[in-house]
C-alpha cells in the first residue's frame, strides 16, 4: 500500500467529495412513440466546468435502455459540435456479437448542429435487430478554443422506429436537451 501511495500519488481515504467539480445535472427519459413498440431510455448528464465563467469542461452521459425487438433503429445520442467521444463504455460484453454494442461515430454529421453521434440497436439495412437491454456510458469532452462562455450546447437523444405507407422513419421518440453552466 505504500508503494502504491508513493508511485501512484493517490490520497487514500474513506471520505470521498460527492459530484466535486459538477456544475450541472440534468436527466432525461423518452420512449418510442410507435404503436405496440416498447423502446425506451432513461439517463442523466453530468456536466463538468467552471459556472462563474458559464463554461463546461466536459460531460459524462448514463443510461439504461430497452430497444424492442422489431425496433430497426435502436438508440441514437447526437453530439453537438464543438464536443467529441472521449470514453464509451457499455453493458454488452467485448466479444459478444450483437447489433446492440454501442457504436462511436467521429466525423461531421449530415445534421448540421451535431458532430459525432453513438448508437445502439441501428441497423442500416432497416431491419429489427432483435431487441435487448443495457446499459451505457460514455465521456464527452469540450474543444475549449473554439467554446464561448455561456455557450448553450443541444444533446439530442432518438429512440424507436416506425413503417408507415412504405416509408421508414427513425428516432421516433426524441427529446432535444440544452446544456449551459451559466451561472444562476
Amino acid at each position: 500500500m505504500i508503494v502504491q501511495r508513493y508511485f501512484f500519488q493517490q490520497k487514500l481515504t474513506d471520505q470521498v467529495a460527492l459530484n466535486e467539480g459538477v456544475a450541472l445535472t440534468k436527466e432525461f427519459s423518452v420512449k418510442s412513440t410507435t404503436e405496440n413498440q416498447n423502446s425506451s431510455v432513461k439517463g442523466t448528464i453530468l456536466v463538468w466546468g467552471d459556472k462563474d465563467k458559464g463554461i463546461a469542461d466536459h460531460m459524462r452521459i448514463t443510461a439504461s435502455y430497452e430497444i424492442d425487438p422489431e425496433d430497426f433503429a435502436g438508440l441514437t445520442f447526437y453530439i453537438p459540435k464543438k464536443w467529441y467521444i472521449s470514453n464509451l463504455l457499455s453493458s454488452t460484453p467485448e466479444g459478444q456479437e450483437t447489433d446492440l454494442k454501442p457504436r462511436a461515430f467521429e466525423r461531421d454529421s449530415v445534421i448540421d448542429e451535431w458532430r459525432n453521434r453513438v448508437e445502439i440497436g441501428f441497423n442500416p439495412s432497416f431491419k429489427p435487430v432483435g431487441g435487448g437491454t443495457g446499459t451505457v456510458m460514455f465521456d464527452l469532452v469540450a474543444d475549449r478554443k473554439a467554446i464561448l462562455p455561456e455557450e448553450t450546447f443541444n444533446l439530442l437523444v432518438t429512440i424507436g422506429s416506425d413503417m408507415k405507407y412504405g416509408v421508414r422513419s427513425v428516432g421516433v421518440g426524441f427529446i432535444k436537451i440544452p446544456i449551459s453552466v451559466k451561472a444562476e
